[in-house]
C-alpha cells in the first residue's frame, strides 16, 4: 500500500468514526440512590428525579429503601461499592451512620454524596437545604402570624440532623417571644410519622383546647396534625411545616389550617449533584465545595402553585394558572 493510500485510508476511517453517534462513545454510568425511608415524599421526589436524569442520559439508577432500617441502606451501598458504581447518593442518613460506607467509597474512589447530613462527615459533599435557615423562617412566620403570642404544639423527630436543626432554631427563638408558649411537644415515630402525629394531635387537642398553632418539623408531621384539627372542626389553628409536597399545596389552597410551608427545591439537589459529578468529580477534580444549598422559599395561599405543580417547577414554567 502506498503512503498516499495509507493517508487516504486513515482519513476515511476518521470520517467514518465521525459519523458514528457520540452516544456510542459516551461512558455508561451507574448511580446508587438510597434512603432510610425512600417512600417518604421528599426522598421519593429525589429518587424520581434521579430516575428522570438516568433515563435522559442512559444511566442505570439503583435504589434501596431501608424501610426505617439504615443498616439495610448501608449494606446495599457497600454492595454497590463492590460493583464499582460511578457514584452513590444517600438521602437523610441518621447522624454517624455513614462511616463504614464513607471509608469504602474513599478506598474505591467512588463519590459519596449525602443530602441532609451536613458536610465534613467523610462523604465527598452534601447537598441540601440549610435547615437552620428553614427552622428560622417557619418559626418566625408562625410567631408573627399569631401576633407573637399564644400556645403552640410542636411535632418533631430527633434521629437525623434536619429536623433536629429546625427544632434547635425554634428553641433558640422562643426567649425572644415570651408570649409564645409550647404547651405540648411530641417526638414522632418513624416510619408512620403522619399517622402517629395525627393520634398525638388528637390527644393534644383534648389536653390543650385553647391551642393556637402547630409547628411540624416537616410536612408529613404537620399533615397528621392538620387531619386531627380538621376532624375537630377547628378553623382557628395555624399549622406550618417544611417540604412543599403536592398534598401540602392542596391543603393550603383549600383554606384549611395548613397555612404555610417551606418549599425546598429538592430536585435542584439532584441537578447540583449531577453537575458536580460531570464537570468535576468524573474529570478527576475535587468538588467545588463541601456543602451545596438549595433554594427554600416560603409558600402560603398568596403564592401557592396550582394543583400538580411543585413550587420550583411552577416558577420555572412561568407560573401558569392551569393545573399541571
Amino acid at each position: 500500500m502506498s503512503r498516499k493510500l495509507g493517508f487516504v485510508g486513515i482519513g476515511l476511517l476518521i470520517v467514518l468514526v465521525g459519523l458514528i453517534p457520540l452516544a456510542v462513545f459516551a461512558a455508561e454510568r451507574t448511580i446508587g440512590v438510597g434512603a432510610q425511608g425512600l417512600s417518604s415524599p421528599v426522598p421519593s421526589r429525589m429518587a424520581n428525579e434521579w430516575r428522570r436524569v438516568g433515563e435522559a442520559n442512559g444511566w442505570e439508577i439503583l435504589t434501596v429503601d431501608g424501610g426505617g432500617d439504615m443498616q439495610k441502606v448501608i449494606d446495599a451501598a457497600l454492595t454497590w461499592v463492590q460493583m464499582e458504581v460511578d457514584a452513590i447518593h444517600i438521602f437523610f442518613p441518621p447522624a454517624g451512620s455513614i462511616g463504614e460506607l464513607a471509608e469504602a467509597c474513599e478506598a474505591a474512589g467512588i463519590p459519596l454524596i449525602t443530602t441532609g447530613y451536613g458536610c465534613g462527615q467523610g462523604q465527598t459533599f452534601d447537598v441540601g437545604m440549610s435547615d437552620f435557615e428553614g427552622g428560622v423562617k417557619m418559626t418566625q412566620w408562625l410567631f408573627d402570624t399569631l401576633g407573637r403570642e399564644g400556645e403552640i404544639a410542636v411535632l418533631h423527630w430527633d434521629q437525623v440532623p434536619c429536623p433536629r436543626q429546625r427544632y434547635a432554631m425554634l428553641e433558640a427563638m422562643l426567649p425572644e417571644y415570651p408570649n409564645i408558649s409550647v404547651v405540648a411537644s411530641h417526638v414522632a415515630k418513624f416510619p408512620g410519622a403522619g399517622e402517629d402525629c395525627r393520634a398525638a394531635m388528637e390527644n393534644i387537642l383534648l389536653a390543650h383546647p385553647e391551642i393556637d398553632g402547630v409547628w411540624g418539623a416537616w410536612d408529613e408531621l404537620t399533615m397528621g396534625a392538620v387531619q386531627a384539627v380538621i376532624a375537630e372542626k377547628r378553623d382557628d389553628i395555624v399549622c406550618v411545616g417544611i417540604d412543599g409536597n403536592l398534598s401540602t399545596f392542596d391543603a393550603i389552597r383549600s383554606g384549611g389550617p395548613f397555612k404555610m410551608t417551606i418549599a425546598p427545591d429538592w430536585e435542584q439537589g439532584v441537578t447540583l449533584t449531577v453537575t458536580e459529578l460531570q464537570e468535576r468529580l468524573w474529570q478527576g477534580l475535587p468538588p467545588a465545595q463541601q456543602q451545596f444549598y438549595i433554594n427554600i422559599p416560603i409558600v402560603t395561599a398568596y403564592n401557592c402553585p396550582p394543583a400538580g405543580w411543585y413550587y420550583s417547577e411552577w416558577i420555572a414554567a412561568g407560573m401558569p394558572d392551569e393545573p399541571k
